[in-house]
């Protein structure tokens, strides 16, 4: 049975990362892939002259690492569309203006985030009273009215995290926009976190990435169901085939990391973790039409809703690509109840929504593309996981600390930028290092 320095579980965005780290350092790697692509949380599907990102596709200002790989692997990024003005629909009706005090409340939460360490959220001043509360409790007794918390809870806890604010705790949210700089920062498009695109979207720069690996250091269509370590080293099981390695990186999603039979069983802590980092649920769907009709009536092609089944939309037509793409968003509760109705009820349902706030000629598109990552058996969920009240104060410490030579990668570990591309390459990237420096 040949022996690798180092078995990375996982090709998404952070295993890709970290095993390129690993043989630039020079220490032979092997990893195992459960799909049949490379590339995690992101998806491409071609269009005529272009492409649709299914899954993750922004990046923006501060995000260095993921700038750096694309300019490193010949690729290229574009700004996303900017044609005309937002809308905003409150109580089903176009605003003129935000809810009452909503900046004012952003204010609050991005001080209170500001005394987070995103590396030790739990040791904050005020830690053990704000993870025992749920962001949307804390909203309700906050904001200046239900109309303001509502639509924060929904763009903040829907937009950020893909869940209920009654899902999340507060200590979570906090740390989320602390580790994202801020609710500028991760709710702005230009100068924000939906600033650019790339070429080709994600998938493309996940398959450079993994062009650039030793040959025959990738093995797809090879979901890890075991992980054995002792003092001599760890064998890593992927269904009838073993690898042998002197250590591990699981590079996924920590509920899905404890899915994996550990021999011996992981620490009580960090299995209790893994019990309460839920994955986000979030429904993407993208309406494709003749053309971007909507910039016409001055419209951006962005939207806020506070009731109904989208939280969100946004113009994601491509540049030099014929026709216009309308990307619409439901988190939480909202996307549970679309996903429970048929097809074509859905699909009406949607096509109603879009047409609340785009008018008659969004109830018609060419398609309807959606696809639904809750249901993808080797993801179950998006954006990233999630902690509940009281999650972070008695499980937090264990997201990162390795277990014997077991090491964690995966956007959730990361203290800089978690649940996005930029977290996941710098957690794989720091997961790497760790390993090397066990293994000296």
């Amino acid at each position: 049975m040949r022996r690798h320095r180092i078995v990375v579980v996982g090709a998404g965005f952070s295993g890709l990362a970290c095993a390129l780290a690993l043989d630039a350092a020079g220490a032979e790697v092997r990893v195992l892939e459960a799909r049949d692509r490379v590339g995690g949380r992101t998806l491409s599907r071609p269009l005529p002259g272009g492409w649709l990102d299914l899954g993750a596709q922004w990046i923006g200002p501060t995000q260095d690492r993921m700038y750096a790989l694309v300019a490193a692997y010949g690729l290229t990024t574009f700004s996303s569309p900017a044609h005309g003005a937002a809308a905003l629909l409150l109580g089903g009706r176009p605003a003129t203006g935000e809810p009452p005090g909503l900046s004012a409340l952003l204010g609050t939460l991005d001080e209170m985030a500001g005394t987070l360490d995103p590396a030790a959220p739990w040791r904050a001043a005020e830690a053990a009273r704000w993870d025992r509360v749920t962001f949307g409790g804390w909203l309700d007794a906050s904001a200046a009215d239900p109309v303001t918390a509502g639509y924060a809870g929904r763009m903040l806890a829907g937009g950020l995290l893909a869940a209920s604010p009654d899902e999340v705790s507060l200590l979570h949210m906090l740390f989320y926009l602390r580790s994202g700089g801020g609710t500028g920062s991760l709710l702005r498009m230009a100068g924000g976190a939906q600033q650019d695109r790339m070429a080709g979207g994600p998938a493309a720069l996940a398959e450079r990435m993994a062009a650039a690996l030793p040959p025959g250091s990738l093995r797809l269509r090879a979901p890890v169901d075991g992980v054995a370590q002792d003092g001599d080293g760890v064998r890593v099981r992927s269904g009838g085939e073993t690898y042998r390695g002197d250590a591990v990186v699981v590079a996924l999603a920590p509920t899905l990391a404890g899915r994996i039979r550990y021999d011996p069983p992981l620490p009580p802590l960090r299995d209790g973790l893994t019990q309460r980092m839920p994955m986000g649920v979030a429904l993407k769907v993208h309406a494709l039409y003749p053309e971007p009709f909507w910039r016409a009536d001055g419209r951006s092609g962005v939207s806020s809703t506070d009731t109904g089944p989208l939280t969100e939309t946004v113009d994601n037509s491509l540049p030099d690509a014929p026709g216009g793409v309308l990307t619409a968003f439901s988190y939480g509760a909202q996307a549970r109840a679309l996903r429970r109705l048929p097809q074509d009820a859905r699909r009406d349902a949607l096509c109603e929504a879009l047409a609340a706030i785009f008018g008659p000629a969004a109830a018609r598109p060419d398609d309807l593309v959606e696809y639904d990552w809750s249901a993808d058996e080797w993801t179950r969920g998006c954006f990233c996981g999630v902690l509940p009240p009281g999650a972070w104060c008695a499980y937090g410490p264990e997201l990162r600390t390795p277990v014997g030579r077991v090491h964690w990668a995966g956007t959730e570990t990361a203290t800089r930028w978690s649940g996005y591309l930029e977290g996941a390459v710098t957690a794989g990237e720091r997961a790497a290092a760790e390993a090397l420096a066990q293994l000296g």
